[in-house]
């Protein structure tokens, strides 16, 4: 792929804004699943069965997501 440096520039500031999108968007998810996981906010007590598996999502999208991104857009040279 043949691309002027004005456009590696623009496709590296989306890849970044993608990536770091991603790590946003799971750590707000982590946090939520935390807080339905050991707060009150679906029921009292919290809910593990709905807590844990949104906290598991959150850290692979904040975690690996990003990784498996990185690696796959680096292959592209």
């Amino acid at each position: 792929m043949n691309l002027s440096p004005d456009e590696r520039d623009r496709l590296a500031r989306v890849r970044f804004t993608i990536i770091s999108a991603a790590r946003a968007s799971g750590l707000v998810l982590m946090i939520f699943g935390l807080w339905i996981w050991l707060g009150d906010l679906v029921r009292a007590g919290g809910w593990m069965a709905l807590g844990l598996p949104l906290f598991a999502i959150g850290l692979f999208e904040s975690l690996v997501l990003p990784q498996i991104l990185v690696s796959r857009w680096r292959s592209e040279r």
